[in-house]
């Protein structure tokens, strides 16, 4: 097999910009189920305590008294949780970064 060095860009060019726009539902959701994917398998805290440099996202459920929210550290995921349930995951190893 020969190789030819075709000089094509294949990915986008990476954003100078800010999104200062709200996470839509369906967002908010997708990114609350991927820190619970990314979690699996990892040591979990006895006690959650959220990391003291941490943004904490919330999404409030207008049909009963629940919320869930994610934790974000320089723009990046760390935690889900579901308080009122109790039920909290933290991505480990992204803690320690």
């Amino acid at each position: 097999m020969h190789t030819q060095n075709v000089n094509v860009k294949t990915a986008a060019q990476e954003s100078t910009g800010r999104c200062d726009s709200n996470l839509t539902t369906s967002q908010f959701t997708d990114l609350f189920c991927w820190v619970l994917a990314a979690s699996e398998g990892e040591p979990q805290p006895a006690i959650f305590t959220p990391p003291e440099n941490a943004t904490e996202l919330t999404l409030i459920n207008d049909e009963c008294p629940d919320y869930i929210s994610v934790w974000v550290v320089d723009g990046r995921p760390v935690a889900a949780a579901m308080p009122l349930d109790n039920f909290h995951r933290v991505i480990t190893s992204s803690l320690t970064k």
